[in-house]
Formats: C-alpha cells, structure tokens, sequence
C-alpha cells in the first residue's frame, strides 16, 4: 500500500480556514525511514522533532520553531540544553524522571507502534473502503457506529497520528462542524471584542492555563493567539456560560493534537453532548455529586 501520512501540513501562522488535500490512511515506509533521523527540515521549511523527542507527539502547526532551532544546535555543538521538553511540549525537570503512565521521555521514546496502527487502518479500509484507489480520511463516516469490534479495539488504545480524525468522529465534533449553520470564521469575528470583561479576564489567564508548556508559556508562543480565540468563542457562542477557566485547560489540551478549529468543534461537543449540563457555569451544578 503507498499511502501518505494521516497528518496534514498547516502553518504554525494560527488559524486557516483552508482544508488541506484529503488525507489517506497511513504512510510510506520511506517516510517511517526518513523520520527516524534528528531534528531536521520539514516539507515547509521549518524544522521538525525527531520521532520521540521533544515535540514529537504535537500537530506539526505546534511544533515551536524557535525552540527546535535551539535543540538543533544543542544537537550541532553537544552541549546540554538550558530545557529539557518531553514529547507533549512540557518542559522536564531531570531529577524529577517520568511519570508512571508518561511515555518516559528521559527512558523510552513514544514512538507510534506501525503494526498497531495497521491494524486500525485495515480495519476501515474493510468497513468503509468501497474504490479503486488509495483510502482517505473523506471515506470514513463523520458518525462512526460502534460495533463491538470497534469498541474492543478503543478500549486497548487509538494510535496517535489517527486520534485528531477519530476523536472528532466518536465525539461527534465533525458532524457538528460540518452540519453548523454558523462556521467557525463567523464566531472569530463576532468575538473578538478587545474590551469585554470577557476579554480581559481571558487574557488575564492565557499564561496561566498551561505555562509549563512550551505551546503556552509566553505570549509568542504557538498555542497562546489559538486559544484566545477558541476561549472568546466559546465565551460568545455560549453566554450562559461565558469563560470559565475549566474550558482553558480542556481547550490547550486538545490544541496539542487538533487544528484550532477542529479543537473549537470539539469544545462544542464537550459543552454540548459529553460534560452533564451546567458543568462549566458560573454555578458549577453538573460538577456536583449527589
């Protein structure tokens, strides 16, 4: 099979409304060999992680290209670098070591299993591949049904380059997005209202949400201009709620594996369909255990 990478290339400018080329399934074995090398050149120009290193496991629109410069020449002079960032984006303390559940970063790299990914891919391929020609994601029901296969196969794990395209299918967030009467652009302009309370308690709050990551520690960081958007959506689209800081978290944090919209989309379901109602006003009802 030569089929191209689930992952599609955006700029690390923020937000495109621009789709890219419909995406097939899985990737070139060539492209497997060719990642297996250091920080180096992307398709874009910009430099990209080394497979488990720092950064490896964000969209590539993350990646923070000042920082890989820096580790690149880290790498060139073998001297040590003033950080140290696990493959998420957050920054890791040596002596501190890994988390149990992590990845270990200082002791075993994340590196995508391709046998396990396979298998997911055969697995569409047989459920929803009816052409002559390479299988894309625009194949793939934006409403998957959970069969007993498919959940068994949830359960022992989704691989990662394949989550950003599954999550927004199971959680319904495509469907949403596609069948919205409203598009996503609309909500940017109808929110960016600088002098809102709204406004300023979010910005308030931007370096605060995740400020061990590299994606959101400063104000010139990758994430930090997408998440004030998505958080100033989600403030208009849903005035009962208006912003809560919970959304912060939840939002950066999907930011790392999604594209800006898709993460607002996802919000949307999270707000709407997943998290009991009230959960995040000003009240805080549906965090409650009776």
């Amino acid at each position: 099979m030569n089929f191209r990478s689930v992952f599609g290339g955006r700029t690390s400018e923020g937000y495109s409304g621009e789709r890219v080329q419909a995406e097939t399934l899985s990737e070139d074995e060539e492209d497997l060999d060719r990642k297996m090398g250091k920080t180096r050149r992307s398709s874009t120009g910009g430099l990209s992680p080394s497979p488990g290193g720092p950064f490896s496991a964000l969209i590539p629109s993350m990646w923070p290209q000042d920082i890989l410069a820096q580790l690149a020449q880290t790498e060139d002079s073998r001297g040590p670098s003033e950080y140290r960032y696990d493959e998420f984006g957050y920054r890791v303390e040596e002596e501190d070591g890994a988390e149990p559940n992590s990845s270990k970063l200082l002791s075993e790299p994340f590196i995508e299993e391709p046998q396990y990914r396979l298998k997911w891919v055969a697995y569409f391929e047989f459920s929803h591949n009816t052409e002559v020609g390479d299988f894309t994601w625009d194949q793939v029901d934006q409403k998957l049904p959970l069969t007993d296969k498919l959940r068994g196969m949830i359960k022992s794990g989704i691989p990662h380059s394949m989550r950003p395209q599954l999550w927004m299918r199971f959680s319904r967030a495509l469907l949403k997005k596609k069948e919205s009467e409203t598009t996503y652009k609309e909500v940017i302009k109808a929110s960016q209202n600088d002098h809102t309370l709204t406004a300023k308690q979010i910005e308030k709050d931007l370096l605060r949400t995740m400020p061990s990551n590299a994606c959101f520690c400063s104000k010139n960081a990758t994430g930090v201009p997408r998440l004030r958007r998505i958080l100033r959506a989600l403030a208009w689209l849903y005035p009962d709620i208006g912003y809560c800081q919970g959304t912060g978290v939840m939002a950066a944090s999907l930011l790392l594996f999604l594209e800006e919209e898709d993460a607002f989309w996802m919000m949307c379901a999270i707000i709407e369909d997943l998290v009991p109602a009230s959960y995040y006003s000003t009240t805080l009802l549906g965090v409650q255990v009776t």
